[in-house]
């Protein structure tokens, strides 16, 4: 399933697969949304699956938002994605509290 993106005020939702194969365009829409002003939040309720090059798109944007001040917040995930998140533990690092 290719990468899909909605963008809704300062909100970013992603759906479909985020893996090797999409990482490129992941980094793409995140460094387009990134420019634009204030805080990034990224719901990832329709991912059913993240990699370690989806997820390192998500932390280069995230130290990208940094370096203005700004911070990149997951505010849904999918059980997958919560439980990469709480395995790395990153889930905090984005702002997603609960990981259970």
């Amino acid at each position: 399933m290719p990468l899909t993106y909605t963008r809704t005020g300062p909100g970013l939702t992603l759906s479909g697969r985020l893996d090797a194969q999409n990482a490129r365009d992941l980094r793409e829409v995140l460094t387009e949304h990134a420019a634009q002003p204030g805080d990034l939040t990224v719901n990832l309720a329709d991912v059913p699956f993240i990699d370690s090059s989806a997820l390192a798109a998500l932390v280069s944007a995230l130290k990208d938002l940094r370096r203005s001040g700004r911070t990149l917040r997951i505010t849904q995930a999918s059980a997958p994605v919560r439980e990469l998140l709480s395995l790395t533990m990153l889930g905090r690092v984005f702002g997603l509290e609960d990981l259970r």
